[in-house]
């Protein structure tokens, strides 16, 4: 195929010295050349500093951004700032990618004139993806059948609040137009950042298209990750980025402002429960404070039907949690 369009690579790097070789190494090993990849240092104490910029003197197609730590979020933001590429994807530091998925992903683009398109993932741990890993992903359907997919960008903010596993509220395993980008940002200072952009550029893509073929491997196994210890502040940034989805569904398409709604009854109720069962004595007030938020939404949420679990927990919570202890 014709590599006529620039496709911008974004990397966020902080203290993942054990696997960024890895990922650089699958990136700049992409099969089409046509990329520039903007690896920003944010802050690590490990070397990944000095690793970034071998990697610069190495291949020209790389780029440097060296900042004191300011999280995932100031990464992108900087990096989208000097991007010259007309496509843009998102690839986490421990990951990696198959080789072909930058060319698959814009054969896809244009293919069938999409403004987002998907690959599938699988999960691993170790050094590499094994047979074992990819085989478990590949049946993955979601809610959809067939090997690839046209969808509306409607189609996928309900996908976010429906299909159970990270494909539709993560940035990376997607190739995405720069023109969707202009005006938002992600925000700074808030992990969770992804759930926080990705319904508003699904909305301003007609077509995303999605091929089940699994070719991005993302690492369970590393520790320092923002994701890997969940802690009172995923659920704050959780809740306060399901806030602002409410909002602006209630705004431009108020038919789907109970999507992001049932998605918060979720994250409430699995908070509580974890603040239950370490202390309730300790977390009472905050689980009294968690369940009367709960109860607000269950009660705004009109329009989707809700499994039993919901109305259990909105009428005795605490009998609901020893019940399914």
């Amino acid at each position: 195929m014709v590599e006529k369009d620039k496709v911008t690579v974004i990397i966020p790097v902080y203290n993942v010295e054990p696997y960024l070789a890895r990922c650089l190494d699958s990136v700049l090993g992409q099969t089409y050349s046509n990329i520039e990849v903007i690896v920003v240092n944010d802050g690590s104490k490990d070397h990944c500093g000095e690793i970034c910029d071998e990697y610069a003197r190495k291949d020209g197609r790389v780029k440097v951004i060296h900042q004191e730590n300011g999280g995932q979020s100031k990464a992108r933001n900087e990096a989208m700032k000097i991007a010259t590429g007309e496509f843009f994807c998102f690839v986490d530091a421990d990951d990696y990618m198959h080789e072909e998925q930058i060319k698959r992903l814009v054969e896809l683009m244009y293919d069938h004139a999409a403004d987002i398109s998907m690959v599938h993932f699988c999960n691993f741990s170790g050094k590499q993806v094994s047979g074992a890993d990819i085989s478990e992903n590949a049946g993955y359907s979601g809610m959809v059948s067939g090997q690839l997919v046209e969808m509306s960008g409607t189609d996928c903010i309900k996908n976010m609040h429906m299909v159970q596993d990270e494909l539709y509220v993560v940035m990376w395993a997607k190739l995405f137009k720069r023109e969707l980008f202009e005006g938002i940002s992600f925000p700074e200072g808030r992990i969770c950042e992804d759930l926080a952009v990705l319904y508003q550029l699904f909305d301003r893509a007609k077509v995303v298209v999605y091929s089940k073929e699994v070719m991005y491997y993302y690492f369970r196994d590393n520790q320092s990750s923002s994701t890997f210890a969940i802690k009172d502040k995923f659920y704050q940034d959780v809740f306060l980025a399901l806030d602002e989805e409410i909002a602006y569904m209630e705004q431009y398409h108020r038919e789907l402002a109970d999507y992001p709604r049932k998605t918060y009854l979720y994250w409430i109720l699995d908070y509580y429960r974890k603040l239950y069962w370490a202390d309730y004595k300790e977390n009472k007030s905050k689980c009294l404070e968690l369940h009367k938020k709960y109860k607000e939404i269950y009660l705004e949420d009109k329009g989707l039907k809700k499994e039993k679990f919901y109305t259990a927990f909105y009428y005795a919570p605490q009998l609901y949690l020893k019940i399914k202890k």
